[in-house]
């Protein structure tokens, strides 16, 4: 495969003279997958470089990374992302020597150039070095994403609703539910719902949308536990239609980057064995939530259809949950998939610099190729919901 990568933050989208241009504003949903992450650096590139930008972000782990990223960016937001990245990535133990020049087997040469280096993230994570304490161990590493992110990131920014709405998921070790942190005040249909908390975002919250259990501690926040949110919900699509205003339900694409491919050869040894099972999960919840949604919508656009057609002082009306059910919008535009597909080997414990670039790379390639294939199309309404992309890697 070749690891020739390419740049594209250089392409920005020129402005056309005469006062700024409107921009088609965009959702975005990111999952969590450790390293994979980066593929969704690159569908961003390329979406930003389609002169589209923005306006709702939801993500787990290392998607919720990216998601305030793009929040707080005060420079083009796929250049601050490729920053981040950036740091992320780690060299080789010996950096300077060429791979021919070390002759290893395959699987040593897969070992020493890809999750060696991945010890140790010097921005993101460093391994416990307390051997002494190792029978009380509960996780391996310590994090230390929380520098990384303050000093790359406005955060007052990250907290302001009106530059863009922002929304990451985590996990309650101690009640197994999902927690919503967001910028915004619950939305309307759950305002009573414990899953949506409105905080003042820190680099906390996202720490703890990426604790994974047994790699890093859970994050206390308002002395509650929290585990990474892939955990419940590792692909937070719901919330970002629940914020949606009812304009956006009927004009705006929502975009979910999938990282977790739905097939993949079998495992060749226990790491790959977990990661396919970790990955099945994240699948299959994500199938469940997109034929849940699609379920929701139908039903919904039937009984705004019911709604028109009952006169105003139909007893239902005055039911206690009739407002709430009314203020659920009909998504008429769609949701898009762009699935990414990725190598046999590929591995989310992988922050190797080359495997970061190359990944980078095919997410612009793919997400590129996704829109060739079907392009974008705006129809005042349009009653289809989903346009899944089979995209293939090249």
């Amino acid at each position: 495969m070749s690891t020739q990568v390419t740049d594209h933050t250089n392409n920005k989208p020129e402005r056309k003279s005469g006062g700024k241009s409107a921009k088609q504003k965009f959702g975005l949903v990111l999952q969590g997958a450790a390293a994979l992450g980066a593929y969704e650096v690159g569908a961003i590139e390329y979406l930003y470089e389609r002169d589209m930008e923005c306006a709702i972000v939801s993500g787990a782990s290392s998607g919720a990374m990216n998601a305030v990223t793009l929040a707080g960016a005060t420079r083009y937001p796929p250049q601050v992302l490729r920053e981040l990245w950036g740091k992320l990535a780690v060299d080789t133990p010996i950096p300077f020597l060429p791979r021919w020049m070390i002759p290893l087997p395959q699987w040593m040469s897969q070992f020493w150039f890809y999750h060696v280096p991945s010890l140790w993230v010097p921005h993101m994570y460093r391994p416990r070095l307390d051997l002494w304490n190792l029978p009380t161990w509960t996780y391996v590493a310590k994090p230390t994403v929380k520098k990384t992110l303050e000093d790359l990131l406005d955060w007052d920014q990250v907290r302001d609703p009106e530059h863009m709405r922002l929304i990451v998921s985590a996990s309650g070790v101690e009640n197994g539910e999902v927690a919503y942190f967001s910028n915004l005040d619950p939305p309307a249909g759950d305002r009573t719902s414990s899953s949506y908390v409105h905080v003042r975002f820190r680099p906390e919250h996202v720490q703890a949308s990426g604790s994974f259990p047994v790699g890093f501690p859970w994050t206390m926040i308002k002395n509650r536990a929290y585990w990474d949110g892939g955990l419940t919900d590792n692909t937070p699509l719901k919330p970002v239609l629940d914020y949606l205003s009812e304009d956006e339900a009927a004009t705006m694409t929502i975009f979910v980057i999938n990282v977790n491919t739905s097939s993949a050869p079998l495992p060749a040894n226990p790491y790959e064995a977990v990661f396919r099972m970790l990955e099945m999960f994240a699948q299959n919840r994500l199938k469940a939530d997109l034929e849940t949604a699609s379920s929701y919508t139908r039903f919904i656009s039937i009984l705004k259809q019911v709604q028109d057609q009952l006169p105003p002082d139909a007893p239902v009306r005055k039911e206690p949950e009739w407002d709430k059910v009314m203020s659920y919008h009909h998504i008429r535009h769609g949701i898009r998939m762009i699935d990414m597909k990725k190598p046999a080997e590929e591995s989310p414990g992988d922050f190797s610099r080359e495997s970061i670039l190359r990944r980078i790379s095919a997410g612009y390639d793919q997400t590129r190729a996704a829109l060739e294939k079907t392009p974008l199309v705006f129809p005042e309404e349009s009653t289809e919901l989903f346009h899944p992309d089979p995209v293939v890697l090249s």
